[in-house]
């Protein structure tokens, strides 16, 4: 079983329960920082994407126990414009793990405007959720 780092809409119980099949909290998530990343939108879309930036920062969760079936199910979740990339995260209060992270391919266009959970809740989510139940994320 892996460990992953969430660092956009799957952060939401609802929508990491809807993809993983359980709840959120049997992963045992725990805060988690990416250096050198910055997280931005995907261009025309309400979700992030993560790239390389040396002065940025990126928080999320890190999720243990996750089986190869629920891997599945997230690699499916984030579409095939993504690879799969081990980085080290550093975890609250346990220092720096080794951990699976997404990180768009090349083609994948993004935008410069900053991600934030918190907007996004306020304002895209609920867009975002009713896309969820369609299969079309935007």
């Amino acid at each position: 079983m892996a460990s992953y780092f969430f660092y956009g809409t799957l952060r939401e119980p609802e929508i990491a329960r809807e993809i993983l099949g359980r709840p959120l909290s049997g992963c045992s998530p725990k805060r988690g920082v990416l250096y050198g990343y910055k997280r931005v939108y995907v261009a025309g879309a309400t979700y992030p994407a993560i790239h390389p930036d040396a002065d940025s920062t990126v928080d999320g969760l890190v999720v243990s126990r996750i089986s190869a079936i629920e891997a599945a199910r997230l690699s499916r979740y984030e579409g095939p414009g993504y690879d799969v990339h081990d980085l080290e995260v550093v975890v609250e209060g346990e220092g720096a793990e080794t951990v699976r992270v997404f990180v768009p391919k090349n083609a994948i266009k993004l935008s410069n405007r900053e991600w934030d959970l918190d907007a996004w809740r306020r304002q895209e989510k609920k867009r975002f959720m009713a896309g969820l139940k369609r299969n079309i994320l935007t």
